[in-house]
């Protein structure tokens, strides 16, 4: 999703904004939102590094959904994880792979960007 609003942002300035015009680039994400620019940011930062101005990110899940002490909530996840079979779901609650380090919550907290 990242990668997706990287190039929706590029393709929006291309058309709209010539960058001798662009100033600077600001987000703004709530809850999921947060994380997508998050994810984004590594791939602007080549073409828009020099414009990045503000990133505010409201109740974003930056560290998941990891360690959860609801066991309500951890049954719900399981199910939707597993009915709906959402990779979202899958990285927020770090078990799209079995080492930490290799989670894509993980990387994207070593990427660059931010």
């Amino acid at each position: 999703m990242g990668e997706r609003l990287a190039n929706e942002v590029k393709q929006y300035i291309q058309s709209f904004c010539p960058m001798s015009c662009l100033a600077k680039v600001s987000f703004i994400g709530h809850s999921l939102g947060g994380l997508i620019i998050r994810a984004a940011l590594p791939h602007l930062e080549g073409e828009l590094k020099d414009k990045f101005f503000t990133y505010v990110s409201l109740s974003s899940p930056h560290m998941g959904y990891m360690y959860n002490s609801n066991k309500l909530f951890d049954a719900g996840m399981w199910f939707l994880k597993k009915w709906r079979k959402s990779k979202c779901l899958t990285q927020l609650s770090m078990t799209d792979t079995k080492e930490t380090e290799q989670t894509a919550l993980f990387k994207l907290s070593q990427a660059s960007g931010l």
